[in-house]
């Protein structure tokens, strides 16, 4: 299920003083560029293990300037501590693509956006050219590779049902049938479609059919996690669901929300679902008029 919206993350804050540093740094509450904005805005890719994030530099001609001179190149760290994951994406283009191994990671991940040196220079800034501080003017410093010239802030992904859900195709399905199967290590979803909707799922026109068919077998998520791992103490041969860090992640979000867990007496899979990801009703059919012409 692909998620339009987007995060963006501004880089920006009063301080009293400048960081110390060797050279001057766009991030939160360093004055060194007095007008910069470093601007990341993440959009979901429709299989849940990736995004591409649009990097955005304002008021820190510096930086631009390196960056288009191939001096310097956008990176995003995806890491996660717990799993002891992490992976560099690197690009000279403000488009990136970023993605992630389901096999290693089984939680959200922590996403860290920032601007750093690749290769070593010396440069005499000057405040009105670089849009540095007047502190750094006529100043020669000196960048070394991996240094950082802008760091966003550190962004985790809240946990998600679309997170810990692959797709797959299977011949066994019936035309429009699809089973959801359960992988323990890392724990996750494994929806079984049939070779069209699994196309369908994947390949297909983003609109109200494909978003209505995702909440579908979100719900049947629901109704497995409900039927197998409601008791934390269940002899399922995989533990209970507190031994799924993913899962605990997934609990606390659905507090968070005022959604029932799925161990509750109260909770219904379709309630559940349709809360999280709502069913969109086709524009051809908004304006359907009701039974008294209204």
């Amino acid at each position: 299920m692909s998620e339009a919206a987007s995060i963006e993350v501004v880089v920006s804050g009063p301080s009293n003083a400048i960081s110390s540093h060797e050279h001057p740094i766009l991030e939160s509450g360093n004055l060194s560029f007095p007008k910069g904005r470093y601007m990341v805005s993440f959009d979901r890719e429709a299989d849940g293990y990736g995004f591409q994030l649009t990097h955005r530099l304002e008021g820190a001609p510096l930086l631009t300037r390196l960056i288009q001179e191939k001096k310097a190149k956008f990176v995003c760290i995806v890491s996660s501590p717990r799993s002891a994951y992490r992976q560099i994406h690197q690009s000279f283009e403000s488009r990136q693509a970023v993605a992630w191994d389901a096999n290693e990671l089984g939680e959200p991940p922590l996403f860290t956006p920032a601007v750093v040196c690749v290769c070593d220079s010396k440069i005499d800034l000057d405040s009105e050219r670089d849009g540095v501080h007047e502190i750094w003017n006529g100043q020669r410093v000196q960048f070394t590779v991996g240094s950082r010239l802008a760091l966003g802030n550190v962004i985790q992904l809240e946990a998600s049902i679309t997170h810990l859900l692959s797709l797959h195709a299977d011949d066994a399905q019936k035309k429009g049938g699809f089973a959801i199967g359960i992988e323990a290590e890392p724990f996750g979803f494994r929806a079984n479609l049939h070779p069209e909707l699994h196309r369908f799922a994947r390949y297909g026109a983003d609109g109200a059919a494909k978003h209505n068919l995702m909440v579908h077998i979100v719900t049947a998520c629901l109704a497995r996690l409900q039927r197998d791992y409601s008791d934390d103490d269940a002899d399922d041969g995989e533990g209970g669901w507190e031994s799924h860090r993913s899962l605990k992640a997934l609990a606390d979000r659905l507090s968070d929300r005022g959604l029932p867990h799925w161990a509750d007496d109260e909770f219904r899979p379709e309630e559940v679902a349709t809360a999280l990801h709502p069913l969109r009703i086709p524009v051809d059919d908004l304006a359907i008029e009701s039974d008294d012409g209204e």
